[in-house]
């Protein structure tokens, strides 16, 4: 059960497997695991996929995090990742979605500035902090020393007056040795804070081999960056060493997205990147003219072996399909023509004609009391009436009737 409902709760009531804080920093942990949740405002742990910024991203608009959705198919482009933020359009707060941008430009832009931030001269810099940052801690290591010889230079001293109290004063006695007991507990505690004090500054101490090897790699990094064998995981850890989060502004009327990166340090920093222009003239006025022309005697199925028997070839230089030239239709507002002469109806005109349902036409249809001609196989229906054949069916649907 959640810890909010929890009726009692004892503590160190059994010996456990783990303390009480491993315990809640595991509980925390696991909640910022969960790929989903809306507590969740960012997902921390670098999960697999092509977007590098996965987790990384907020959206501008109403603060959530954006999501990764992938498009395309292998066979026609491949896939390709984008970010979007559908939350309010999901809720039915909003038509369409706050945010909805390709993944490539963003993590382009994000991963040259961050291999701007890794340059040699940069680490350089960052080393030399450090080495301020180690002769600072060495002089608290000594301030730490001088804490530790007064407290035992006060227990000696406590000690001292004990041993030289008479012993036939009791009440005397009794009082100098809890004050040396005090003194000894006081040495034991700050020895104790010095101990945790070191173990804590032993997890950031560098040594000069360290440095040397940090140096080197980022030398590397760009190489090592642009690799082909250099996962897309091990780029969002490196993304996540360096970044806290990202914002996401959208200017759709200017082409432009901004990017507010907050870095881990706490630096903010804005972004900018140029949207490419959408392309409205991808085919050859030729090809989309022959399309046109065609509409209104075949099929999209028809018209793309027609190019294919031309010789004609997409923009990728691939064999045209009936769904490519469904998308040229789409893109270039290109109607789909009626295949249908001029006597022929739809199925649908058929059964307001008789007032019958869809069902009783197809029936006819299946039991050859109808004329009908498709053009290829799964495409609509076209029938023809002539005046016998309206006479029988009417009589059929009158039987019925009565």
């Amino acid at each position: 059960m959640p810890m909010s409902e929890w009726t009692v709760k004892i503590m160190d009531h059994h010996e456990g497997y783990i303390n009480w804080e491993e315990f809640l920093h595991n509980q925390a942990v696991l909640r910022q695991n969960r790929p989903t949740g809306e507590e969740m405002l960012l997902s921390q742990p670098a999960r697999e996929g092509k977007a590098l910024l996965q987790g990384l991203l907020v959206c501008g608009k109403c603060g959530r995090r954006l999501t990764v959705r992938y498009k395309g198919n292998k066979g026609n482009g491949g896939i390709y990742a984008i970010y979007e933020c559908n939350y309010r359009k999901r809720d039915g707060l909003a038509d369409t979605s706050c945010i909805l941008v390709r993944a490539d430009s963003l993590d382009q832009a994000i991963s040259k500035r961050v291999l701007e931030v890794i340059k040699p001269e940069q680490i350089k810099i960052a080393l030399e902090a450090l080495e301020e940052v180690e002769r600072r801690n060495d002089l608290i290591d000594k301030q730490w020393q001088m804490r530790i010889e007064r407290a035992e230079y006060e227990a000696q001293l406590a000690q001292r007056r004990y041993e030289q109290v008479d012993p036939a004063n009791r009440l005397v006695a009794a009082t100098l040795e809890s004050r040396w007991n005090d003194a000894l507990m006081k040495v034991e505690q700050t020895k104790k804070e010095l101990s945790e004090y070191q173990k804590k500054r032993a997890l950031t101490a560098t040594t000069a081999e360290q440095k040397e090897k940090v140096l080197a790699l980022a030398k590397d990094l760009p190489q090592l960056w642009n690799s082909p064998t250099t996962k897309e995981k091990d780029k969002k850890h490196i993304l996540r060493l360096f970044i806290k989060d990202i914002t996401v502004e959208k200017l759709s009327e200017m082409r432009l997205v901004i990017l507010h990166v907050r870095w881990q340090g706490g630096a903010c920093e804005d972004i900018k990147v140029n949207l490419p222009k959408p392309t409205n003239c991808r085919y050859p006025e030729q090809i989309v003219e022959t399309i046109k022309g065609l509409v209104g005697t075949l099929t999209d199925a028809q018209i793309a072996e027609r190019l294919n028997e031309a010789g004609f070839l997409t923009v990728k230089g691939k064999a045209f399909t009936q769904s490519r030239i469904n998308w040229i239709r789409y893109k270039y507002s290109i109607p789909s023509g009626k295949l249908n002469c001029l006597d022929e109806l739809t199925v649908k005109q058929v059964a307001e004609k008789f007032g019958v349902s869809l069902h009783v036409v197809y029936y006819w249809i299946q039991q050859e009391l109808l004329e009908v001609r498709r053009t290829t196989s799964g495409a609509p229906y076209w029938i023809r009436l002539d005046k016998e054949k309206e006479k029988e069916l009417s009589q059929k649907v009158m039987i019925v009737i009565i």
